[in-house]
């Protein structure tokens, strides 16, 4: 018995007592060791600026915050009111027929104004080929684009600069905040190459522009629709793009309808096409600066300190490191592309091509027809 007894004490290892706080911490990492790992990228995620420290920024800071009180929201809002009580006011001095007159007036003068600035030019169309119309217009428009081979965008005719018209093959179009339309988008017939297309904040780019995308069908891989009068239902049209990586669909009209139909959008779009659809920001706060371009001496043109290629996976993940690429974050689309940024002479000449400012009188009929819905002040 006494045997037993000895040999069950040296078979039984002795315990350090261990405190409640090393305890603590051991479970914690147990738990966090079994968690399994997520490839969905979190809202509040670290962006690649913190990630990578050599990154170039290409969110651009917001000008309009320092334009005064009348462009935040309690200016817009007591704004609103203003010229509601205005309305309201000249709707007592001015009769229905003549304000209706006047409200159809500035309808026709806005179509006119699109329809000139998105004509489609015929003879130059059959002179110079439908690539070269289709930069000529885009850059009219107060946009941008890219040739397959260039190094760098284009967003002056000044600086529009092709060895020859056959080499002049676009890549990517850049179409923010312009007034294209559907004539417009007809330019775009014969376009054999273009991957990129950007439209953001485009205010007349509807459903009917969705399907003139067709000719676009078999190279477009990046499409941004974000904050244009596209619809859930406009939509169906992504169907024809079988090589689509990468689609922005922000700020859309009837957001929690777009997210109800994310299964059936799920199901048209190609297996590994990334959705985006929390992009806040104004489409034109995104840009990298265009390096300088003669638009006669290629000896004066300033070089890149690194190799762009632009639209490149590869040549962006040898740069910034392996995978560093995730289309789930937009600024990656925006670097990898070089999205150009807005100059002041940019920004300038599309405030020119805006419509709604361009026509002042618009607006105070606007409030008139809007007073309708009131009643009289006396």
């Amino acid at each position: 018995m006494n045997v037993i007894a000895l040999r069950l004490r040296f078979a039984v290892k002795p315990t350090l007592p261990i405190c409640s706080r090393c305890m603590q911490g051991f479970y914690s990492t147990q738990t966090l060791q079994k968690e399994p790992t997520s490839s969905i990228i979190p809202k509040h995620e670290t962006n690649i600026q913190q990630v990578i420290p050599d990154f170039p920024n290409v969110i651009m800071k917001d000008t309009n915050s320092a334009v005064g009180f009348w462009k935040t929201e309690k200016g817009l809002k007591i704004k609103d009111k203003i010229l509601t009580n205005t309305g309201r006011g000249l709707r007592l001095l001015v009769s229905i027929e003549r304000y209706n007159n006047m409200w159809e007036s500035c309808l026709l003068q806005e179509d006119n104004t699109l329809f000139r600035l998105n004509e489609f030019d015929e003879i130059l169309y059959t002179r110079h080929g439908a690539e070269w119309a289709a930069c000529l217009l885009i850059l009219r428009l107060g946009g941008a684009v890219k040739l397959v081979t260039d190094d760098r965008w284009i967003d002056d005719a000044a600086h529009f600069r092709t060895p020859k018209k056959k080499d002049c093959t676009i890549d990517a179009i850049d179409l923010r905040n312009t007034c294209v339309t559907y004539d417009g988008l007809q330019h775009l017939n014969r376009l054999g190459y273009v991957r990129y297309l950007n439209v953001g904040d485009c205010e007349h780019f509807t459903n009917e522009c969705m399907a003139r995308l067709h000719p676009l069908a078999d190279t477009l891989e990046y499409l941004d629709v974000s904050g244009t009068q596209v619809s859930p239902e406009g939509l169906t049209f992504l169907r024809i793009f079988p090589h689509l990586k990468w689609i922005n669909l922000s700020r859309l009209k009837n957001p929690d309808k777009l997210e109800a139909l994310l299964p059936f959008l799920y199901e048209i779009l190609p297996p590994e096409c990334v959705v985006v659809l929390n992009d806040e920001i104004p489409a034109s706060r995104y840009g990298s600066p265009i390096p300088f371009r003669s638009s006669r001496d290629p000896n004066r043109d300033d070089k890149f300190e690194k190799n762009p290629n632009i639209g490149d996976i590869v040549a962006f993940n040898e740069i910034y490191g392996e995978n560093a690429l995730r289309l789930q974050d937009v600024t990656h689309i925006h670097q990898m592309w070089k999205t150009p940024l807005q100059t002041p002479k940019r920004q300038k000449y599309l405030s020119a091509m805006n419509t709604n400012t361009k026509i002042g009188i618009k607006t105070l009929v606007k409030y008139i027809k809007k007073a309708e819905k009131y009643p009289p002040l006396l």
